[in-house]
Protein backbone atom coordinates (compact mmCIF):
# COMPACT_ATOMS: atom_id res chain seq x y z
CA UNK A 1 0.00 0.00 0.00
CA UNK A 2 2.73 2.45 0.93
CA UNK A 3 4.61 1.56 -2.26
CA UNK A 4 1.55 2.40 -4.35
CA UNK A 5 1.12 5.73 -2.57
CA UNK A 6 4.79 6.57 -3.03
CA UNK A 7 4.59 5.72 -6.73
CA UNK A 8 1.46 7.87 -7.15
CA UNK A 9 3.20 10.77 -5.39
CA UNK A 10 6.24 10.40 -7.65
CA UNK A 11 4.06 10.36 -10.78
CA UNK A 12 2.14 13.44 -9.63
CA UNK A 13 5.36 15.41 -9.09
CA UNK A 14 6.70 14.33 -12.47
CA UNK A 15 3.48 15.31 -14.26
CA UNK A 16 3.50 18.68 -12.49
CA UNK A 17 7.07 19.20 -13.68
CA UNK A 18 6.04 18.37 -17.25
CA UNK A 19 3.21 20.87 -17.11
CA UNK A 20 5.56 23.55 -15.82
CA UNK A 21 8.10 22.75 -18.55
CA UNK A 22 5.41 22.97 -21.23
CA UNK A 23 4.23 26.31 -19.86
CA UNK A 24 7.78 27.67 -19.96
CA UNK A 25 8.17 26.36 -23.51
CA UNK A 26 4.93 28.05 -24.56
CA UNK A 27 6.10 31.34 -23.09
CA UNK A 28 9.45 31.00 -24.84
CA UNK A 29 7.77 30.28 -28.17
CA UNK A 30 5.59 33.37 -27.80
CA UNK A 31 8.68 35.46 -27.10
CA UNK A 32 10.48 34.00 -30.13
CA UNK A 33 7.46 34.73 -32.32
CA UNK A 34 7.35 38.31 -31.06
CA UNK A 35 11.04 38.74 -31.81
CA UNK A 36 10.59 37.28 -35.28
CA UNK A 37 7.71 39.62 -36.10
CA UNK A 38 9.54 42.69 -34.80
CA UNK A 39 12.91 41.81 -36.31
CA UNK A 40 14.59 44.39 -38.52
CA UNK A 41 17.08 41.90 -39.99
CA UNK A 42 16.48 40.18 -43.36
CA UNK A 43 13.64 37.63 -43.21
CA UNK A 44 15.88 34.63 -43.95
CA UNK A 45 18.26 35.56 -41.14
CA UNK A 46 15.41 36.17 -38.69
CA UNK A 47 13.73 32.88 -39.61
CA UNK A 48 17.01 30.98 -39.28
CA UNK A 49 17.59 32.44 -35.82
CA UNK A 50 14.00 31.60 -34.84
CA UNK A 51 14.41 27.98 -35.95
CA UNK A 52 17.71 27.58 -34.12
CA UNK A 53 16.28 28.97 -30.91
CA UNK A 54 13.15 26.86 -31.27
CA UNK A 55 15.22 23.68 -31.64
CA UNK A 56 17.37 24.65 -28.69
CA UNK A 57 14.28 25.27 -26.56
CA UNK A 58 12.79 21.94 -27.53
CA UNK A 59 16.03 20.14 -26.72
CA UNK A 60 16.26 21.77 -23.31
CA UNK A 61 12.60 21.04 -22.59
CA UNK A 62 12.94 17.42 -23.67
CA UNK A 63 15.99 16.91 -21.48
CA UNK A 64 14.11 18.44 -18.54
CA UNK A 65 11.21 16.02 -18.97
CA UNK A 66 12.09 12.59 -17.74
CA UNK A 67 9.63 10.09 -19.14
Amino acid sequence: MADEEAEQERLSRREGGCVAELQRLGERLQELERQLRESRVPAVEAATDYCQQLCQGLTVTQSGMQW
